[in-house]
């Protein structure tokens, strides 16, 4: 039996696709506009491919896919956690509009707190910086954090979007700016993380599109200052939470 799992993010729409609970696929695309549209487009060619799959989603806009079970975001991610990591309890998010870091038991999420949509905490800050230094994010080769002697003080976006202008000015190089816009992100979600209540043993995952920045992780552990571990698959962990979704109905 196939089910499909779609996590419909701000910028991407990842697909995970399981046959008797083995994941045999997983892709991603630009989230789209006019979404109705065009899922119902993308769930025609699925159930061709895949017949009498159960279809899932989560994210910003499960609600527009037609005749598809929906769960809460932090949910998938948790029974996504669980599937990856089975011992895991913690994880932090780090998507395109916001921020989370949740706690989860036995795939069971039991506490939660997300970030107030500020940008400078999101990956969206990330894209800007990209797009203002003409930087592919494939391309984002992120400086030694020990070497990294080069911050942004600011705790909002568009404030931190005027230091980055100031270091062109200064003729910082474009690689050393996108480690400080990285290293500000993860700032900016310290205060969540502390608020989760890990103890000094608990790792911390790490999922989200910012994972696949090689170093990454290197980087969490320095600023929140613990074990921090980047899972197969990490940018897809909601979507295979919302594929591996038991339902008795």
């Amino acid at each position: 039996m196939y089910k499909i799992g779609i996590d419909i993010g701000s910028t991407y729409t990842k697909y995970c696709i399981i046959e008797d609970d083995e994941l045999i696929r997983l892709t991603a695309v630009k989230t789209p506009v006019r979404q109705a549209e065009y899922f119902e487009r993308e769930i025609i060619k699925l159930t061709d491919k895949y017949p009498d799959a159960g279809i899932t989603t989560c994210g910003y806009g499960r609600r527009n896919v037609a005749g598809a079970r929906n769960i809460n975001e932090l949910s998938a991610l948790s029974i996504g956690l669980k599937s990856v990591l089975p011992d895991a309890e913690y994880a932090l998010d780090i998507g395109g509009q916001d921020s989370k870091v949740i706690h989860c038991q036995n795939g069971q999420l039991t506490k939660f707190f997300v970030n107030d949509k500020c940008a400078a905490g999101s990956g969206m800050f990330l894209t800007h910086a990209c797009d203002l230094l003409g930087v592919a994010f494939e391309d984002i080769e992120l400086k030694p954090v020990e070497l990294l002697d080069t911050r942004l003080s600011s705790v909002c976006a568009v404030f931190a979007q005027s230091e980055m202008v100031e270091l062109i000015a200064a003729n910082v190089d474009e690689q050393t700016i996108l480690s400080a816009v990285v290293y500000q992100i993860l700032t900016q979600t310290k205060p969540l993380v502390e608020k989760i209540g890990l103890t000094g043993s608990d790792k911390l995952v790490l999922s989200g599109g910012l994972t696949k920045i090689a170093g990454f992780d290197r980087y969490a552990q320095a600023v929140l200052n613990r074990e921090a571990v980047i899972p197969e698959h990490s940018d897809y962990l909601s979507a295979v939470g919302c594929a591996k979704y038991r339902y008795t109905d």
